[in-house]
């Protein structure tokens, strides 16, 4: 953030972004958070994970905000 308003340059806040969500999006693919059986019911819950999901969440959305872009609500 230091860098970001010393050079007045936006580009390395979207890097890290872009670095978070890729880093986000394999955890997701390989880490279940909500684990389920075969009939949809829940089996089981980690907490730990979705922990970690919103705080993937609120990071992403504060930089979001910094950058003056709203985000969608669902992909």
């Amino acid at each position: 953030m230091e860098r970001i308003t010393n050079e007045l340059m936006l580009h390395p806040l979207c890097e890290l972004m872009y670095e978070i969500s890729c880093a986000f999006t394999e955890f997701y693919d390989s880490c279940y958070c909500i684990e389920r059986d075969n009939a949809g019911s829940i089996v089981k819950i980690h907490m730990d994970r979705l922990l970690l999901c919103e705080a993937t969440a609120a990071v992403l959305k504060k930089g979001f905000d910094l950058l003056a872009i709203t985000p969608v609500s669902k992909m």
